[in-house]
């Protein structure tokens, strides 16, 4: 059986994937040429990428301490990033290094950036609302503290 964390990981790598090969699909078969269109597309993308990184970093601060949310969620964006580098531009009619190295670079830099925003507003989030899985860790050591009878000291 397949462990259930790393079915979570996969299909969020799959969501990156299919939001950045969506956006390019849309951009090739509606012959979307006009550069202020296809930002728009591509700011949409990305906005959507990052709002579900968001969401997954804040769903998974709740249960896990951060070096494993760091790790599952830097192996799914690590996986989707590979797959819309190399396969998502078949998805637009081109191949992976039609624009050049340079580009394809700018696009290895940008999943990185988004990842990191999202990841990061996501978790902050979290951790400021007190339900990250120290704080809660943390809230319940102190109830628990104050419950104790404490013995006065004799001196």
């Amino acid at each position: 059986m397949v462990n259930r964390r790393w079915v979570r990981v996969g299909l969020l790598a799959l969501g990156i994937f299919a939001v950045n090969a969506i956006s390019r699909f849309i951009t090739w078969k509606l012959k979307i040429v006009d550069e202020s269109q296809q930002l728009t597309i591509g700011f949409v993308a990305v906005a959507v990428v990052a709002v579900g990184l968001a969401v997954a970093a804040g769903w998974w601060a709740i249960g896990h301490r951060f070096s494993r949310l760091f790790a599952d969620l830097g192996a799914a964006v690590g996986v989707g990033a590979i797959l819309s580098l190399f396969v998502g531009p078949f998805a637009g009619g081109a191949k992976p290094f039609d624009e050049g190295l340079g580009f394809f670079v700018g696009q290895v830099l940008m999943f990185i950036g988004v990842a990191a925003v999202g990841v990061s507003l996501g978790y902050l989030t979290v951790v400021a609302l007190g339900k990250d899985w120290k704080s809660r860790g943390l809230l319940r050591y102190e109830l628990n503290y104050a419950k104790r009878h404490h013995r006065s000291v004799k001196g």
